[in-house]
């Protein structure tokens, strides 16, 4: 729905149907904005969602090291999910952004 319109917007909506880990956000979303898809841009996403999440627009849960390699071996995999204010938020977005031509 939000395609197109800033990346912090499209993490709320993405997050939106349940919690999501940091490897799928941003890899999801790295596809979808030009320039992104690198892990320069991956970076930037997750920079984002700990934006968000400083703001009490979403939770963090399920905080592990990934030790694995599966997003950035030794660097730390959060799951978000979007808080109360989080819900809020992206009702009224919803109301009121419109989708940008991407």
């Amino acid at each position: 729905m939000m395609e197109g319109c800033p990346i912090k917007f499209r993490i709320l909506e993405f997050v939106e149907d349940g919690p999501k880990r940091t490897d799928e956000i941003c890899n999801a979303l790295a596809k979808e904005y030009p320039g992104h898809d690198n892990d320069y841009g991956k970076a930037k996403i997750k920079y984002d969602c700990i934006e968000l999440a400083s703001a009490g627009i979403l939770n963090e849960s399920d905080i592990v090291v990934d030790e694995e390699g599966i997003f950035q071996q030794g660097k730390l995999l959060i799951t978000y999910s979007l808080s109360g204010l989080g819900q809020d938020y992206l009702e009224y977005l919803k109301k009121t952004v419109k989708p940008q031509k991407v």
